[in-house]
């Protein structure tokens, strides 16, 4: 019986850009801006220094990019280095159903994994569109599950579709993809503890599951075997992981005609993504009714019971953030800042943004109430009621949160989020170019105009523009 490493490997060594669906082209493009773009807006954070000093004492000098860096590292600790910077913000991109943070694993891991004298801007559109592809369909064989038992599954599911990639853009044959893929099973990590104390943990998940994944690709190739029930085997990832059988079919059904990284949705906040439909919700209720956050006595928001761990739950660290990722996974702080700020952005979640008085006295007038009827992990919906010292009882309903594939961000906005995001490392121009390479990458001569591109980013060094 094939397993499903054999199969998500046997699909990468033969899947070629012709191939691809002109849909699966241009998102992969998209999310490949939008990872970039989230990274560099990262590049100058204080988690992110101190990531990449530990990298570079880690790594030793390199020839590989870090993104908005002079500094270049060694290919397996370039690809942390990124990944972290690409999900630090928790800003990039999710795919709904799998509850997978989709390309700040596989992008790091692709621009590590990149020659530019061998390979041609198709060839990492493609080895991108596999990576993406497998990353969710691990996530979907056990859609929310993960986050039940306590994993994070960007760690995890990022590590194999990492490895995929790299062994892709290496050009490794199937034997190594499936070999690279068992030694996935013993190196993809990532833990929600984080969320008890907000420490930065989960902040290295997407670099962790690009480094290894590069690192066990490595291995392959060199000869290292891996089990090939890496996923379904008696003591795989799913059994392990989640305690029990189940129907993983999701992971190869419809295999190379059925693209669900198409579903794949784009942020419009920088923060957990269960808590936008319900950022939505306050701002609209905020410029429909004029309010002020005086003219508000309480809030009560309905969530789906399986995400109250994650931005409910445990309450005092909730209303009051002890760190700004903590303010990140927090649905009261997110409701107090939208209905006070009139925003929520990335300067919201830094500094001494998250202890405003103002948003602190509202987050704490925040209720959740468990919500057995959503039908999340398909989606995150946010219904949400504002009761008024009038006396007023105003609610909104958001059942499909903004970004996903089914109320996708516009053109207009995903291009206006990646150069606010650019522009913090990169002046407008650059910012303008590197937009420009990415759409034309898979032309003759694109990669070239993309990398020197890349390396502008490392020319600003994350000095101030």
């Amino acid at each position: 019986m094939t397993s499903l490493s054999e199969s998500l490997a046997e699909l990468s060594s033969s899947l070629t850009w012709e191939q691809l669906p002109e849909p699966v082209v241009a998102t992969t493009k998209r999310h490949l801006a939008d990872t970039i773009g989230v990274a560099l807006a990262a590049a100058r954070m204080d988690f992110a220094t101190r990531a990449i000093d530990a990298a570079k004492r880690l790594s030793g000098p390199g020839d590989t990019l870090v993104l908005g860096h002079r500094d270049r590292l060694r290919r397996p600790w370039a690809a942390f280095a990124n990944g972290t910077l690409a999900h630090g913000l928790d800003f990039d991109d999710t795919h709904t159903e799998s509850v997978v943070h989709v390309s700040a694993s596989v992008v790091p891991a692709a621009l590590a994994a990149l020659d530019s004298t061998h390979h041609h801007g198709r060839d990492l559109i493609a080895a991108l569109a596999i990576g993406m592809e497998s990353n969710v369909r691990i996530g979907l064989a056990a859609p929310g599950s993960f986050h039940d038992r306590g994993f994070h599954p960007t760690g995890i599911c990022g590590t194999f579709a990492s490895a995929l990639v790299a062994a892709a853009l290496g050009g490794h044959d199937t034997t190594v993809r499936i070999n690279a893929l068992g030694l996935c099973a013993s190196t993809a990590a990532g833990s929600l503890e984080f969320l008890t104390d907000g420490t930065w943990a989960k902040r290295i998940h997407g670099g962790w599951a690009a480094h290894a994944g590069l690192a066990a690709t490595e291995l392959a190739a060199a000869g290292f075997s891996g089990p090939r029930g890496a996923l379904d085997g008696r003591f795989g990832l799913y059994r392990s992981h989640l305690g029990e059988d189940g129907d993983w079919s999701a992971v190869t059904r419809d295999l190379g005609k059925r693209w669900h990284l198409l579903d794949t949705a784009l942020k419009p906040y920088p923060c957990c993504h269960f808590n936008h439909a319900f950022i939505d919700a306050a701002l609209a209720l905020r410029r429909t009714h004029h309010l002020a956050a005086s003219d508000v006595s309480g809030v009560t928001c309905w969530v789906a019971e399986r995400e109250m761990p994650v931005v409910c739950d445990p309450r005092p660290s909730k209303v009051r953030p002890q760190s700004d990722y903590d303010a990140k996974f927090s649905l009261p702080y997110a409701v107090a800042c939208a209905l006070v700020r009139g925003e929520v952005g990335i300067d919201d979640f830094e500094g001494d943004a998250i202890d405003d008085p103002a948003v602190l006295d509202l987050a704490r007038r925040v209720e959740c109430v468990a919500d057995p009827h959503t039908d999340y992990p398909r989606r995150f919906p946010g219904r949400l009621r504002v009761d008024c010292k009038d006396g007023r009882q105003l609610q909104h309903d958001e059942p499909i949160n903004r970004g996903s594939a089914e109320r996708p961000l516009s053109d207009q906005e995903v291009e206006a989020k990646f150069l606010a995001n650019a522009e913090r490392v990169l002046s407008p121009a650059a910012a303008r170019s590197l937009a420009d390479s990415i759409e034309a990458l898979t032309d003759d001569g694109g990669l070239v105009a993309f990398v020197a591109a890349l390396d502008a980013t490392a020319q600003a060094g994350a000095e101030p523009q």
